[in-house]
């Protein structure tokens, strides 16, 4: 009791505090004003097993789970299974705590970064009350979780650079691979291979700690904690379904990225030529029973309800793409999406140049919230953000997912040059002159933080058609703390130089003045005395 009594304090004195209660007072403004949980996703959201299998059962569920990592699945469902309460009432609760937690990581973040308590706080509130991000804290998406996870990533990176002990330093290595991992089984766009930067960069700055062989033995349990974890998914589904992936949809996924975009002749020619198949003819992501006739008869191996049904009870007009049978579906979806790239690799470089644009696209809900706190917020981020009205046009598409359309749409100028700070801030963290540097906390975590917004951004839009807003609305907090709490101190610096310059030059004249009045009275006394001779 007295180390909790002791972290307790210790916590008090951080900026912790003060941004959890100015968050939390936004975050109660905005429900009295009438803002309410929107938990309708439970009943129709795609990543998730049928609610009313996942809520009875979530080991099962997620055991028979391969659409995404089992991450956001587990939690939701173990939370509605273990709750005494409404699945809505449970699942608002736990999304207000992902929230908090998000809000404290990132002041402690800010902090790390150099920033003083007070502005640590306001950082933080700045950072996670933009309501593209405090929206998530009213609907049961994973962006917000993801979210507050990679901030928990790159304040583990921190606290390993700011480890003063070989032991701290392992510890918190082990740490780092543990938050680590957890991403990457939430998410299936964080896929394994960016664990490798999120551990090289603090695995070689503190080097230092570590003679050969207790480096090896660390290196060995941060890299084998994922290994076991995520590889060990891999294989479940390797046996229970014949294919080792984290997702087994990412071929569709991949289909609505390029065929969307191809014009009708080009594809009804690949069609008839044998180079795509019928799934290409039907589109991404629809019922099963559109596909049913171009694949093999299929009876579901497994009888659990979470592979067996084609559609959710609790919607009947949203697919349960969980359904063993679209196995086959996804995977030749992959391979006419491949075709196509290969055959027409402009198609895919259109798609990649709307998907980039995308990426700066603001959300729309905020604005047309029923809650009036939650529209006048987004009234003054609009501002900050420097949003202008834009286009987001399919027009002249073949076959586009969402109809031929010219949809206005809100761009943020501020995401944008943000974003492009980091990635420059992240760079020159990164050159060759400054390697040797690498023991103070800053460069690695800007470095580890550019990689990350990079990741997200380029991997998101390679893949993908439509889903980058979504994509990047997870990394804005962290993007947001990095930045700020950079540009917070060079602009006090920048000010405090240019009043110390300003000064100068008041002094300057003054003693200019002063030497000008000196010689004059000393003028005047020659004369004086002139005179008087």
């Amino acid at each position: 009791m007295a180390d909790v009594g002791a972290l307790l304090r210790s916590w008090g004195r951080t900026a912790g505090p003060r941004a959890v209660a100015g968050w939390t007072a936004i975050y109660l403004a905005v429900v009295v004003s009438g803002q309410r949980f929107d938990a309708r996703y439970l009943d129709y959201g795609w990543q998730l097993i049928p609610w009313d299998v996942l809520s009875r059962d979530p080991l099962a569920s997620v055991w028979y789970l391969h659409v995404q990592p089992p991450g956001w699945n587990l939690l939701l469902g173990g939370a509605a299974r273990l709750s005494p309460f409404s699945d809505a009432l449970t699942i608002q609760a736990l999304m207000f705590v992902v929230g908090v937690f998000g809000v404290a990581l990132a002041a402690r973040l800010a902090e790390h970064l150099g920033l003083g308590t007070r502005s640590a706080a306001i950082v933080a509130v700045v950072a996670t009350a933009n309501p593209e991000v405090l929206k998530g804290a009213f609907e049961p998406n994973y962006e917000l979780a993801v979210g507050t996870m990679l901030l928990a990533v790159v304040l583990c990176v921190s606290r390993v650079l700011r480890s003063a002990e070989r032991e701290v330093a392992a510890r918190r290595l082990v740490q780092l691979s543990v938050v680590a991992t957890v991403l990457v089984m939430t998410r299936s766009l964080y896929h394994p291979a960016l664990l490798a930067v999120l551990f090289a960069l603090p695995l070689w700055a503190v080097r230092r700690f570590f003679d050969r062989r207790s480096l090896l033995r660390v290196v060995a349990v941060v890299v084998g904690i994922p290994l076991v974890v995520v590889g060990g998914w891999m294989v479940k589904n390797q046996i229970l379904f014949g294919s080792p992936t984290l997702s087994s949809w990412f071929g569709m996924n991949l289909q609505r990225a390029v065929i969307p975009v191809l014009d009708v002749e080009d594809l009804e020619a690949m069609h008839d030529s044998g180079a795509i198949s019928e799934v290409a003819m039907v589109g991404p992501f629809g019922a099963y029973e559109l596909y049913a006739p171009f694949v093999e008869p299929c009876t579901p191996r497994h009888s659990f309800r979470g592979l067996s049904e084609p559609a959710r009870t609790t919607d009947e007009t949203s697919p349960n793409f969980n359904f063993e049978c679209y196995l086959p579906v996804f995977d030749q979806a992959g391979r006419d999406a491949r075709a196509v790239i290969l055959e027409h690799p402009g198609v895919w470089l259109e798609g990649r140049l709307w998907s980039m644009r995308n990426t700066i696209a603001v959300s729309m809900n905020p604005a047309t919230s029923d809650s009036l706190g939650m529209r006048a917020l987004d009234d003054v981020y609009s501002v900050v953000r420097l949003d202008y009205r834009g286009v987001l046009s399919t027009t002249g598409w073949g076959t586009p997912i969402y109809g031929s359309m010219e949809a206005p749409t809100d761009f943020s100028i501020t995401v944008a040059l943000m974003y492009l700070a980091l990635g420059g801030l992240a760079v020159r963290a990164l050159l060759p002159r400054r390697w040797r540097r690498w023991r103070t906390p800053r460069d690695v975590v800007v470095a580890t933080a550019g990689a990350i917004a990079a990741f997200t951004v380029v991997v998101g839009a390679v893949a993908e058609l439509g889903e980058q807003s979504r994509f990047r609305t997870a990394v804005d907090p962290l993007a947001t703390v990095v930045v700020m709490s950079l540009m917070i101190p060079w602009i006090g610096n920048r000010l405090r130089r240019q009043h110390e310059r300003q000064h100068e030059r008041q002094h300057e004249r003054q003693h200019e003045r002063q030497h000008e009045r000196q010689g004059e009275r000393q003028r005047d006394q020659s004369q004086a005395s002139a005179v008087g001779r």
